[in-house]
């Protein structure tokens, strides 16, 4: 299984290569024009943008470092288990709530008869 980190970056870097790729397509039909900036550089901008975040990315650096953390295979199974068990937790603990509630509404409406 790959890591999270290493799955992203290479999504990245194929979307930046073909951004890249769309700009020089776009320069080699004459529809983009070297002399003048306009909107259609920004998808070859953009393109970098990505590549240079696809590098951070993978070395677990920059703005999806906590989105797509760079971590072993045991790492992420103990990162997943211990949220499981806070869910199965919080779960237990409102199921709980939920049945002290009803106990107390029965005692109440059977007083009220």
């Amino acid at each position: 299984m790959q890591r999270p980190a290493d799955a992203a970056s290479r999504l990245l870097m194929a979307t930046g290569l073909g951004l890249i790729l769309a700009t020089g397509f776009g320069l080699q039909q004459q529809m983009l024009n070297l002399d003048k900036i306009g909107v259609g550089w920004v998808i070859g901008i953009s393109g970098l943008l990505l590549i240079g975040l696809s590098t951070l990315v993978a070395k677990g650096d920059g703005p999806l470092a906590k989105s797509f953390p760079l971590e072993s295979d045991v790492e992420m199974a103990s990162r997943v288990k211990e949220d499981v068990e806070e869910v199965e937790k919080d779960s237990s603990m409102s199921n709980a709530w939920a049945k002290l509630e009803a106990t107390v509404l029965e005692q109440d409406i059977s007083e009220q008869e």
